[in-house]
């Protein structure tokens, strides 16, 4: 059980404002050394971002940049496998150094909701979020601090493989042969899942608001869906004046015409210029408003 686990916390709602990483590393299912810093985001932070984790701007003014950590992130992964709580940290390094122009290495990596979501039944649907599940397994920490956070990821892997008698590199050979099979499904299917609507419920906390999903999301279109309408908004199928949110999930480039984004996010962005207030979201960002987040 030799791997590398990994946190970052953003300072906006662009996936790569990476303000403070967090890795720990384990050797045989143990704890063996931790790395952590704050990170100047070369970006504003919004007040939403500073709400969840408490990093401001002053506070990153002398932090090295991406820079400066990158041959330390490097040496510290080194040649282990990386685990993730959800994929949203893979994504924000991927795009944070691309914003720096920094090489992004080819790296193995697992997410550790999926092995939750897998192994364990109570958590096959929801209640998988990294609170909750070490709340369920009496493992205590500093939520949203990123070298805890990593910390904890790592407990529940730990957790997870002693008690099913797997290796990380078990794991890993399962995830790719998974992630062919889905990239061949939507190769064959040319689309991503089909659009969902739903209409909120009038006692959730965010009863009244549209919101719309596109890409691919770690949780299944129909599921999150049925989340968010728990939680009062009324899902839209299609970007409009009346939308809220947008949540974005990973982008296939075969599937987007040469675009980098997907339509839903570009006719957003046009809405935005044009004076319409939609808050666009990345998925763990949203889990996190709804509060069932990593």
């Amino acid at each position: 059980m030799n791997f590398v686990t990994i946190d970052v916390e953003t300072a906006n709602s662009d996936i790569g404002s990476i303000c403070q990483i967090g890795l720990a590393k384990y050797l045989n299912g143990k704890l063996i050394d931790t790395y952590c810093t704050l990170v100047t985001p070369q970006t504003s932070f919004s007040r939403q971002n500073i709400e969840v984790h408490g990093i401001t701007s002053s506070m990153v003014k002398d932090a090295p940049s991406m820079h400066d950590i990158y041959g330390n992130i490097l040496k510290f992964i080194g040649e282990n496998i990386v685990v993730s709580y959800t994929n949203f940290d893979q994504r924000a390094l991927r795009q944070s150094l691309d914003n720096h122009k920094l090489p992004v290495p080819e790296l193995q990596w697992v997410d550790a909701t999926v092995l939750v979501r897998r192994t364990c039944q109570r958590f096959a649907v929801q209640g998988y979020n990294l609170a909750n599940v070490c709340k369920e397994w009496n493992y205590r920490f500093t939520h949203h601090d990123a070298l805890e956070d990593a910390k904890a990821c790592g407990f529940i892997t730990v957790t997870i493989l002693r008690e099913n008698s797997l290796s990380i590199r078990d794991w890993v050979e399962a995830s790719e042969y998974n992630s062919i099979y889905h990239q061949q499904r939507r190769v064959n299917n040319k689309s991503y899942p089909r659009n969902i609507t739903k209409t909120g419920d009038e006692a959730g906390q965010y009863a009244g608001l549209n919101i719309c999903f596109t890409g691919d999301l770690s949780i299944g279109r129909a599921e999150i869906a049925e989340i968010a309408a728990k939680n009062g908004f009324n899902v839209k199928a299609g970007a409009s004046k009346k939308l809220d949110y947008l949540v974005v999930g990973v982008q296939d480039l075969t599937l987007l015409a040469g675009h980098e984004k997907s339509s839903k996010h570009r006719k957003v962005e046009e809405l935005i210029q044009s004076g319409i207030d939609i808050k666009v979201l990345a998925e763990k960002e949203f889990l996190k408003l709804i509060k069932i987040s990593d």
